[in-house]
């Protein structure tokens, strides 16, 4: 029989080990707070452990009832890695429940008990809690209890808000009548604490008016002050002379010099603050631009003087709605108040749209004079084309043909051009380098399997990316290899006086995390920069001693930064959308697109006859289906995913997705106990358990890369996957699970993971190769008849037959193939409603019956920008 008890002056409900809550089995408790009693339960239907948060009954009548259900729908459907993920909502004994992911770490309660935190730990932590709070305030929900109990740091650096919507329901509002008969309660032997809110309150909370999203922002403040001084803001022998120092008095400053902290950070802190909220930032979203404005080019310096250090940006209004396509423009127009770096003039930066149309923009260059502009766009789903206008006129003209795209304009009035594209990742195309005149006519081939190309503004050469075996080389000029990797290049630019290239570096094939490096006089590489996690678009400056890059890191939008030749680097702009740079014209002025990304997932589930939507996040990759079609496996990339990238489990009914954990996951085990992990920094395989169990890191045993592509054999007992030894190509690995170093099975540099149903064989390919299939056991390798470079194969329908289909066709005409004698069987048609935007293949998984499946692709609508005024 369930018992009550009292904490913090509120009655719980006591639910025994053992109790069954529906599918729900009680496992152990976790603890308790002023908030509720926390269980670690079992869910039966997903094998998972999730945690179950059980309520005070005390003041749930009918109607609170109801808008605690309320609260918890609006709560579950927020869906942003920095909050805590709600699954479901009950009742037991009178008293509700939540049922939320199980979290691994400490709260920020626990963390502060050892101390204040290092400045670039609390900013951290800072921006985590503040992107956290955006999604939230966005979606009209106010926490209105923001304290260190209520932030939770995971073990895999993740922070987490949580106990969103509740506070409203749980505890009263105080009014000043009230104040002398709260009861105070002591946490950690230090006073001042209401049912442990009371230092966090905003002043508005305290006289018992209503409470906005700005008393978020000055909890937040309150937060963000102690974990950089390792005391609350606001103190006092008891609750009332806490609450009035909130009202009436100012926080002691910081010790910057003591602390570490910069004087930005301070001011940052004093505005959150501010007892007035029209005085206080005015959204989370303007709050983390000014964090993340710190550690992109301020010093943690106290020993710098007030005099030089810029004075942080407040925007006081978000017009941003940055998932509708049609306000992109006033964004880029706003953006301005959102740059990272700040100047003495009064001049600001002018915006001029100069694209209206459904779709993306691959690459924008300028004519030598800066008047015209040739760009290279794909609209409505479209094959990419080649169009040109001047600065000052809306007209646009097509001059190319489809399936041409520009590379670059050369001043003697050349453009190359990539012939019969394909599109690979992030915007790199491949294809046969041509050379056509501006004034017009057919462009003359010069090479095949160019990536980019950019013109010698000195001599009229060309500095040249391309494909070489199993390996991306940079060439200047054509013809002289002057680097080589393994994974890819991309923005090739050459500098003003000639002498020296600068491109964006990205070790891993198709992952677009890399770092801005320069080819100086002397055939040296050097890289200028920090790897980030997404980089490009890159120009150079008119002057020649600065590169400017478009890049972002975890968990933010891309900005547009510049970096010296000698490494130097500072921050130009920053927008809540993603920019794309593409060209900066001799007077300075600079060609942007302003990006909205998304992938939309479809699937169709047993049973059904009709397809769902089951988009999840923005940067989904898919990347295994269940045998029964029931649930699928998807990685994230996006804002907020970390490092290492996040994934997930969604079931294909449309119930929400799980996250499993970090890394880029890949095939399920056979019992679909586990999922293999590839962790890329470090380098690791981890094989995650999907229910309840622990995670299990394979030894990497000198293995220096793993690729994107993983799965099991059909026994259970190894792993086959892509990787690359010291001094080796990428190629195909099988590992034993119980232990033992992994064995190639594919030659170097071809790569695959598709394994056959009876575990003898894998597709594999070298590059843009035909494909083959691999023995997994040592004989040798065999053609696949009737399938040729065009050709996507998606999964194995059984020994003897392949799923494949044409990767540029639309609609999508999947075909049975058989691997002995190529006969082709047309199995099923696919297609997605909109096109617009649709970059490279569309990502197809299908179950061997061919009854379920589903589809995924990177939507990218983009709109060109002329800017002038950077600096």
């Amino acid at each position: 029989m369930a018992t009550l008890f009292r904490a913090a002056q509120v009655s719980f409900v006591d639910i025994p080990i053992g109790t069954r809550l529906g599918r729900y089995e009680i496992r152990a408790f976790i603890g308790a707070g002023g908030m509720g009693q926390v269980y670690r339960a079992h869910d039966s239907s997903l094998r998972r452990d999730v945690a179950i948060k059980s309520l005070p009954p005390i003041y749930l009548n009918p109607d609170r009832l109801r808008r605690f259900e309320q609260e918890a729908r609006a709560t579950s459907a927020l869906n942003h890695p920095n909050i805590l993920a709600i699954f479901d909502i009950g009742t037991f004994e009178n008293a509700p429940f939540v049922v939320s992911e199980l979290l691994e770490g400490q709260t920020l309660r626990e963390r502060l008990a050892d101390g204040h935190l290092p400045p670039r730990k609390a900013i951290d932590y800072a921006k985590q809690i503040g992107r956290g709070l955006a999604a939230a305030h966005e979606k009209g929900i106010i926490h209105r209890d923001l304290k260190p109990e209520n932030i939770y740091l995971t073990n895999d650096g993740h922070v987490k808000i949580l106990d969103f919507g509740l506070a409203k329901l749980i505890e009263p509002v105080l009014s000043e009548d009230e104040l002398s008969q709260v009861e105070t309660k002591h946490l950690n032997t230090e006073p001042g604490v209401v049912l442990g809110t009371a230092g966090y309150m905003s002043p508005e909370q305290v006289r018992g008016n209503p409470a906005d999203q700005r008393s978020d922002i000055f909890s937040f403040g309150a937060m963000l002050y102690e974990m950089v001084t390792g005391v609350r803001p606001f103190r006092g022998d008891s609750s009332v002379e806490t609450m009035n120092a909130i009202l009436k008095e100012e926080p002691a400053p910081i010790p910057v010099a003591e602390r570490g902290v910069s004087l930005q950070l301070q001011r940052i802190i004093n505005h959150c603050l501010e007892k007035q909220p029209q005085d206080r930032f005015q959204t989370a979203r303007d709050l983390v631009f000014n964090l993340e404005s710190i550690t992109d080019h301020s010093s943690i310096d106290s020993s710098l003087s007030i005099s030089t250090m810029p004075a942080p940006v407040i925007a006081r209004r978000s017009w941003i709605k940055w998932l509708v396509p049609a306000v992109v423009g006033a964004v880029l127009l706003g953006a301005v108040f959102f740059a990272g770096r700040y100047s003495t003039s009064t001049t600001l930066p002018s915006y001029t749209r100069l694209t209206f149309r459904h779709g993306a923009v691959y690459t924008a260059r300028f004519t030598s004079d800066g008047k015209g502009i040739f760009f290279s766009a794909t609209w409505d789903g479209n094959p990419v084309d080649i169009s040109y206008m001047r600065v000052e006129s809306s007209d646009v003209q097509s001059v190319g043909s489809p399936n041409m795209q520009m590379l670059s304009v050369s001043p003697s009035g050349d453009m190359a051009v990539l012939l019969n594209e394909k599109y690979l990742y992030h915007f790199v195309n491949q294809g046969t380098l041509g050379r056509m005149s501006l004034a017009g006519g057919s462009p003359r081939e010069m090479l095949e399997n160019v990536q980019d190309a950019d013109w010698n503004p000195v001599d009229n050469s060309l500095a040249i990316i391309r494909a070489a075996n199993t390996h991306v080389q940079l060439e200047f000029p054509l013809g002289k290899k002057v680097y080589e990797t393994d994974g890819y290049v991309s923005h090739v630019r050459v500098s003003p006086k000639g002498d020296r290239v600068a491109f964006l570096d990205h070790p891993l094939s198709g992952d677009s995390r890399g770092t801005v490096a320069l080819i100086d006089s002397s055939g040296q590489v050097k890289r200028l920069t920090d790897e980030f996690t997404d980089e490009n678009g890159l120009a150079w400056a008119p002057s020649g001693d600065e590169i400017w890059f478009t890049a972002s890191k975890s968990g933010e939008a891309s900005a547009l930064y510049a970096v010296t030749v000698a490494g130097k680097q500072r921050i130009i702009l920053r927008t809540p959308i993603g920019l794309r740079l593409h060209d900066i014209s001799k007077e300075g002025d600079v060609l942007v697109t302003g990006n909205q990304e998304s992938t939309p997932v479809t699937g169709l589930a047993p049973g059904d006859t009709r397809e769902r939507d089951l988009s999840w996040l923005t940067s989904v990759r898919i990347t295994d289906l269940s045998p029964d079609g029931t649930s699928f496996i998807f990685n994230e990339s996006g804002q907020g995913s970390g490092t290492n990238y996040s994934l997930y489990l969604r079931k294909m009914d449309g119930s929400p997705a799980i996250r499993l954990g970090s890394g880029h996951g890949h095939g399920r085990s056979p019992d679909g106990k586990s999922v293999i992990s590839i962790s890329l920094d470090p380098p690791q395989i981890v094989l995650l358990p999907i229910g309840a169990g622990e995670a299990k890191p394979l030894e990497r045993f000198g293995m220096e890369q793993y690729g994107y592509g993983a799965t099991w054999l059909p026994d259970g007992k190894s792993i086959v996957f892509i990787g690359k030894e010291k001094g080796h190509a990428l190629r195909t690995y099988v590992q034993d699970i119980a232990g033992g170093p992994p064995r190639p099975v594919t030659p170097e540099g071809i790569i695959g993971h598709l394994v056959s149903p009876d575990g003898k064989y894998v597709v594999g390919r070298a590059g843009d190769e035909k494909k083959g299939l691999y023995s997994l056991t040592g004989s040798d390798a065999r053609d696949i008849p009737g399938v040729d470079n065009d050709d996507r194969v998606i999964g194995w329908a059984d020994t003897q037959s392949l799923y494949v289909f044409r990767d540029r066709e639309r609609p999508l005409r999947i075909f049975k193939l058989n691997v002995a004698n190529g006969h082709k069987e047309f199995e099923k048609e696919i297609l997605p409603g909109d096109l617009g935007g649709v970059l490279g293949s569309i990502n197809v998984l299908m179950t061997p019956d061919a009854k379920s499946y589903v589809y995924a692709f990177t939507r990218q609508l983009s709109d060109l920008y002329l800017v002038k005024g950077l600096r």
